[in-house]
């Protein structure tokens, strides 16, 4: 079986720009999913901290679905319609869709992405980069958070060794 990615983030760029905040913010963002999901079980795939809340799994594929939107908004292939059914489908998909974005942007200067940010808008596209930034992208971020919540609530606490600050995790 293939290793996730986002075991640790990467080395910090050796400039700023644009697309180097792009990859910078996926990174954290798959990082914090990895562990935030690693050892979830079936309870907590279930677990619904009160009764008008999402499950766990439905926050899941919400998650997975933003994924599907950054991605295919940031010069990915337009996504299916399908979600994914089980814990391990859902963490890898979205886990493989922010590497899609950290690769790919990885590899785009910032007049290219702005040139395609351009183009997409004159077409008619509705959302720019930045409602991307300040919606679907802010907004896993957000969820993500909740999953490590949640889990806490539901028993099972995210895995010690796991260092948010600095994007390592010694287990």
């Amino acid at each position: 079986m293939k290793q996730l990615p986002f075991q640790s983030i990467a080395e910090t760029p050796d400039g700023f720009s644009g697309t180097n905040v792009i990859v910078r913010f996926t990174e954290a963002l798959g990082f914090r999913y990895r562990w935030a999901t690693d050892g979830l079980t079936e309870n907590e795939f279930e677990f619904r901290p009160s009764p008008d809340s999402m499950n766990m799994h439905e926050l899941l594929e919400h998650i997975f679905s933003m994924a599907k939107y950054i991605n295919y908004n940031l010069g990915g292939e337009k996504p299916d319609d399908r979600q994914g059914a089980t814990l391990p489908e859902l963490r890898s998909k979205t886990l493989a869709l922010y590497e899609e974005i950290v690769q790919r942007m990885k590899t785009t200067s910032d007049s290219e992405f702005e040139a395609y940010q351009k183009s997409r808008m004159e077409a008619g596209a509705k959302a720019s980069f930045w409602l991307i930034l300040n919606g679907p992208l802010a907004d896993s971020l957000t969820h993500v958070g909740q999953i490590t919540s949640w889990r806490r609530i539901a028993g099972n606490p995210q895995p010690k060794g796991v260092n948010l600050f600095l994007g390592t995790a010694n287990l």
